[in-house]
């Protein structure tokens, strides 16, 4: 390529969103990583007397000897803040943007490109004459050697940063590799102030530690960092004082940590990590992840605090926050390098999600895994309850409707959980002015058409209590997901209003997942039919149907409730979660699905031998 760019060359990419970033991510310098997977023999030969493992500067020309040697190598863009900023984007959907500067040569295209290709903003990206950064990187037994050429590479110093790198994100990511652009880490780490943005920052390596130990100590101790992660030698080096005999342990770095930052975590490899929130006396302990067959531990950390941060943005959990960070890092050394393959995101969210989101995720896998996270994010925040299912076409002049509002205000009041719904106008509605009438918490896992109507309704919810799903697989498991009882304290139910095909659809499928045993096999989970005025008889008739043929057995019904009333709805939630509840003093007729089955439905069947449309059959 012709080395000589020209003065709009050298100014910035292009960006490929209009949308502020959640992210900015500060890498100084961009470098391609050169990956190759080489046995001991070739190891040794490309080493010569040089020693296995860690890290060491190289020449240009010695990164051209190396790679001719070796022959077969993949090329992908590479540096902390970028592996970790392009899992973010890429496989949590996170908007980022990446701030730095790349060469004006090949390398720095195609370092562009794949940040690009990742969904990373780079409109922030400077252009620059001079080489990109590079980086051989021997994989031998899933152990890296390292040797890095920085030479003369095109970088980013102190001066060139302003505030609008910054400007509308919330997180600024920082390594600890800033330290070697003199002033560059504390100059981001005051327009962040500037911007009021929350710092997190990777210690980067033990090296690093050593050698900035003091000026790290410094912007650690200034209470501007909101989250630290580092690993156990690093943690070691950060706290280890001069004759000291013994080997520092990594509770104690989280200790001295969490004194100045509001979350610090330290990760231990194939033990997993430990975190600590600042002003809390609790250690949380997430082990590794479990089966996991190491092919490149490339990447390893950045993808941990990839997953770490997503659950951070989330408002999850610490402990699930650490539980997503070892998924990530565990998905990552399964593949060589430190970009995801669909393979490794697809185990890390069967993992995460469980089986009934793995089977949901076919055609267009990663927008499914988005809409995925996104709906698990509100049900973290809201937390499961009670999900009705009902008629979007049912509106307040059906005799069903003021059921229903009432319905709502009642479960709420007995169970004072969450009532969740598909968010829709109709049954959902009803359901959740009832809850709402009583401030109850309401949310909505959403999908723009209903049937019965052409556009995307006005919501009744709350802007911050739905998601929108285009998939119309995700909202499905989403819903089935807000009424799961996590642990033995849930209170949750699903409950069927009058509802048309979708209703059925959606009731079907959670009775295969009963059958299935995959879903309330460990914690049961009441399923109610709302039978108001018979509404669900003729259900009944054809699921005694289905026994009288041999196509079900009646025992696969037993967990199905028919209940005729809201007070039956009342006390078999108050039954099934040993609730009190006041007399009413009326006879209720509450039954099992499995003992209303008619025995001769199939006496009301067509005439063998006599075709008809279904809609010449209904009455």
């Amino acid at each position: 390529m012709d080395q000589k760019a020209s003065p709009a060359a050298l100014n910035a990419e292009g960006n490929n969103s209009s949308q502020p970033p959640e992210v900015v991510a500060l890498q100084p310098l961009a470098v391609v990583d050169h990956l190759c997977s080489v046995n001991e023999d070739m190891l040794k030969s490309v080493l010569a007397q040089e020693e296995i493992g860690g890290s060491r500067r190289i020449s240009q020309q010695q990164v051209q000897d190396m790679l001719a040697q070796i022959g077969e190598f993949h090329s992908k863009a590479g540096g902390s803040n970028a592996n970790t900023i392009r899992g973010l984007a890429a496989g949590f959907g996170v908007q980022c943007e990446l701030v730095g500067a790349r060469g004006y040569d090949e390398w720095g295209a195609m370092f562009a490109s794949s940040m690009k290709r990742c969904m990373v903003g780079i409109g922030k990206m400077r252009i620059q004459q001079g080489p990109t950064g590079r980086c051989v990187i021997l994989i031998c037994n899933g152990q890296r050697t390292m040797r890095t050429c920085l030479s003369e590479a095109a970088r980013m110093a102190a001066d060139d940063l302003s505030i609008q790198d910054f400007s509308g994100a919330k997180w600024l990511l920082l390594s600890g590799y800033c330290f070697y652009g003199k002033h560059l880490l504390q100059r981001a780490i005051e327009l962040a102030a500037e911007a009021k943005m929350k710092v997190a920052l990777d210690l980067a390596s033990f090296e690093i530690v050593q050698s900035f130990k003091q000026e790290l100590k410094g912007v650690l101790e200034s209470g501007r960092v909101h989250c630290c992660f580092c690993n156990e030698d690093e943690a070691a080096e950060l706290i280890h004082k001069e004759g000291q005999g013994s080997r520092a342990q990594p509770e104690e770095a989280l200790a001295y940590l969490s004194q100045h930052c509001d979350l610090a975590v330290v990760t231990l490899g194939d033990k997993g990590c430990i975190a600590k929130r600042s002003g809390e006396q609790e250690i949380v302990q997430e082990p590794a992840c479990s089966g996991v067959t190491v092919t490149d531990a490339t990447g390893a950390g950045d993808l941990f605090a990839s997953g770490f941060l997503y659950g951070v943005l989330r408002q999850y959990s610490l402990q699930k926050c650490c539980r997503m960070g070892c998924l990530a890092g565990g998905a990552i050394v399964q593949t060589l390098g430190a970009e995801m393959t669909q393979a490794n995101w697809k185990w890390l969210f069967d993992r995460l999600h469980g089986a009934l989101a793995a089977s949901a995720v076919r055609d267009s896998a990663t927008a499914v895994h988005h809409e995925l996270l996104e709906c698990y994010a509100l049900i973290e925040k809201l937390g499961r309850g009670v999900v009705y299912y009902g008629s979007a076409r049912l509106k307040q002049d059906s005799p069903h409707w003021g059921r229903a509002v009432d319905l709502g205000q009642r479960v709420a009041e007995l169970l004072g959980c969450t009532t969740w719904s598909g968010g829709g106008p109709g049954m959902m509605e009803a359901a959740t002015a009832g809850a709402q009438s009583i401030k109850a918490p309401v949310g909505g896992i959403r999908i723009s058409r209903e049937a019965g109507t052409t556009v995307r309704t006005a919501s009744y919810l709350p802007a911050d209590c739905a998601v929108f799903c285009r998939f119309l697989s995700s909202r499905k498991v989403a819903l089935v997901d807000c009424g799961v009882r996590a642990k033995e304290s849930d209170q949750t139910a699903y409950i069927f209003l009058p509802g048309g095909l979708g209703t059925m659809d959606e009731l079907f499928e959670i009775m295969t997942l009963v059958q299935l045993k995959k879903l309330g096999s460990k914690l049961a989970v009441p399923l109610i039919l709302c039978n108001y005025d018979g509404f669900y008889d003729g259900l009944m008739n054809f699921l005694g149907a289905m026994v009288q043929n041999g196509t079900v057995g009646t025992p696969e019904l037993t967990d199905i409730m028919v209940a005729s009333s809201n007070e039956e709805v009342l006390d078999c939630l108050a039954s099934f979660y040993k609730l009190p509840r006041t007399s009413h003093g009326t006879q209720l007729t509450l039954h099992r699905a499995s003992s209303l089955i008619r025995r001769d439905s199939h006496k009301e069947l067509p005439e063998a031998g006599t075709m008809s449309r279904a809609n010449s059959a209904v009455a």
